[in-house]
């Protein structure tokens, strides 16, 4: 994905989504998450959130897919209303957490 494409998906989000009440909020994006899945994160997310104006059926399916996608990539989305962020960061697998785990335990 060229970096003009991921700029472009990023914007279309921001245009989307970041207005009416959100208009405050702002976009951060973890260090250890790679362009290319921020941009995939956010696309999934702009079309999940048109999906929730169709039919139940379709927004369940759509909202599933997304989050198949998200977990195989391993990037979370979470949204801060009192610091009116929206974060995308590194979704640390069972694996990674448990090698932290034995490194404190163990040093």
């Amino acid at each position: 994905m060229k970096k003009e494409e991921i700029e472009k998906v990023i914007e279309a989000w921001q245009n989307h989504l970041l207005v009416g009440h959100m208009e405050e909020y702002h976009l951060e994006i973890g260090d250890n998450v790679p362009p290319e899945f921020a941009a995939i994160a956010l696309f999934l997310d702009s079309k999940t959130v048109r999906a929730s104006g169709e039919t139940e059926e379709f927004y369940n399916g759509y909202r599933q897919a997304a989050v198949d996608v998200l977990s195989l990539i391993g990037v979370e989305i979470a949204q801060d209303d009192q610091l009116k962020v929206i974060s995308l960061f590194k979704k640390e697998s069972g694996n990674d957490k448990q090698e932290e785990l034995m490194k404190h335990i163990w040093g």
